[in-house]
């Protein structure tokens, strides 16, 4: 049984050896060129707009702190106005655009 086991292991195996050498791969595309058009436009940012929103509240809760911007009650990672809402916490709101940041406090809440 052995004996005859092993030529024909052998035969199969060098007639999947012959197809697979004959048959060239299938390229779908080339992976090093790029999808994209060369001349693909840049996403513009968003303006900042002129005065960031006003602060009237603060409700401080641990892990789930929420704050009224301009009326909008907002939590940290929701936008306001085109600002992100970056974290609340006992000293304000800190705001982010487009790389910048502005920190909204209670004391400004008075001063307009």
């Amino acid at each position: 049984m052995k004996h005859t086991l092993m030529p024909t292991l052998a035969l199969v195996l060098a007639g999947l050896a012959a197809n697979v050498l004959a048959t060239p791969p299938r390229i779908v595309r080339d992976p090093f060129v790029s999808r994209l058009p060369a001349s693909a436009p840049l996403a513009a940012a968003a303006p900042v707009p002129a005065t960031p929103p006003r602060l009237r509240a603060v409700v401080l809760n641990g892990a789930q702190s929420l704050a009224n911007l301009d009326g909008s009650v907002v939590a940290t990672g929701e936008r306001v106005a085109g600002y992100t809402v970056l974290r609340i916490d006992a000293r304000g709101v800190l705001l982010g655009h487009a790389g910048s940041e502005h920190l909204l406090t209670m004391q400004d809440k008075d001063a307009q």
